[in-house]
């Protein structure tokens, strides 16, 4: 939806249940693929990120057998993802994850240093990296060792111009306005009020986009009443 509202191609690489390592794995693996196939350089490409729970993560398998993610991806296939729909079902890796090895804090750290390296790597490659949350990942009390990665980051490319995940993210901004689907995910009309929040929000950075056949209003409608 955000794509078609700046008017650009759009490589969309999430996964249901995927991770904020994911995020990262995925953008470094697939960028200059990407960037090929649509035959854009990577300084003119656009990376959004959407930072996801911390309680998420991953691991590499010897065989590949998680055939439930993005099987069109490259190397999907060869990584098991860790939730708690995981643990629910028994799963040792998971179970061993939530019990013995997760906590907030090692989350939240994780979480910020891979902003960080995902960051620098993206602007070293002359890619323009914005980044917006999917739920309230992040705790309301940082961690001491989290204040200097958070220098490292510049909060302008952060949807809301800010460090904070509360009251900023998609699930939050939605909420009770509009339908929600299983697992307390927006449906349709929650992600075209988002989508319209967020091309107001980058528009407004000075980046430059195709002209606009339509101009759209932040409610996630266009001006002659359609939606978005």
């Amino acid at each position: 939806m955000l794509a078609s509202r700046l008017g650009i191609p759009v490589a969309n690489l999430a996964s249901d249940g995927g991770s904020n390592r994911r995020i990262v794995r995925t953008t470094v693996g697939n960028l200059d693929r990407v960037c090929r196939e649509f035959g854009v350089p990577v300084e003119e490409t656009l990376v959004l990120c959407m930072w996801t729970c911390v309680f998420r993560n991953e691991y590499h398998l010897r065989r590949p057998r998680d055939r439930t993610g993005r099987t069109d991806l490259p190397y999907e296939t060869d990584w098991k993802r860790l939730g708690p729909w995981n643990f629910e079902e028994d799963d040792n890796a998971s179970n061993a994850h939530f019990r013995s090895m997760l906590s907030e804090k090692g989350g939240t750290i994780n979480l910020l240093t891979d902003w960080v390296l995902l960051d620098s790597y993206l602007r070293l490659r002359g890619a323009v990296p914005r980044y917006t949350f999917a739920w309230n990942v992040l705790p309301s009390k940082m961690p001491a060792e989290a204040v200097d990665l958070f220098r490292q980051l510049d909060r302008t490319s952060v949807y809301g111009n800010k460090f904070e995940s509360n009251g900023n993210s998609i699930n939050q901004l939605t909420w009770k306005k509009f339908e929600f689907g299983p697992g307390k995910h927006p449906l349709e009309a929650g992600h075209a009020y988002f989508a319209a929040l967020l091309e107001a929000w980058l528009r407004d950075q000075g980046l430059k986009f195709p002209e606009r056949a339509l101009s759209h209003r932040a409610d996630g409608a266009d001006h002659d009443g359609a939606a978005s």
